[in-house]
């Protein structure tokens, strides 16, 4: 009974708008890039969790050097801002790993700090899909592009296999 007043009581959740921003991810994606300027074919796969409380995205390459990430968005501090966490397969669970960002022009943007440089995830919709860009921004140095994946919505996720 007392559980059933609780819920009464609790308002619906309403997803923000900055968390909305990432709800464009949803879905099974083919993705082909560039990592280090070397070609990446690999898969993604977007959904929320709890409640449309946090979205998840994973990303698995495909080849000979495979590399998995998992990547979990949650609303920010204000209502456009994005809050995430990064796990992949390089390891390391630190605060580099918490990410901060917020809506952009067509897409989002997090950024990472490390000790040596931000990266500059930048998600950015295209005409096909998603254009993901991953930019290092170090200290004293030109910026340099790290990752530049396009990803294409797959008509299913048959076959998509994520360890995370």
């Amino acid at each position: 009974m007392f559980t059933v007043l609780i819920l009464l009581a609790t308002p619906a959740y309403t997803v923000p708008p900055g968390l909305a921003g990432v709800a464009g991810l949803q879905g099974c994606w083919q993705v082909t890039g560039k990592t280090l300027g070397d070609d990446t074919v690999g898969v993604a796969r977007g959904q929320w969790h709890l409640g449309s409380r946090y979205f998840n995205l994973q990303f698995r390459t495909i080849g000979s050097d495979p590399y998995e990430a998992s990547i979990t968005y949650g609303a920010g501090e204000q209502p456009r801002a994005i809050g995430s966490i990064y796990l992949d397969t390089t390891g390391g669970l630190y605060e580099p790993s918490l990410g901060l960002g917020e809506l952009a022009d067509h897409g989002f943007v997090q950024r990472y700090r490390f000790s040596s440089a931000d990266y500059l995830n930048r998600f950015r919709r295209t005409d096909t899909g998603w254009r993901w860009t991953i930019t290092v921004q170090a200290k004293g140095k030109p910026d340099s592009v790290f990752a530049d994946y396009h990803l294409q919505r797959s008509a299913s996720c048959r076959g998509m296999q994520f360890q995370y």
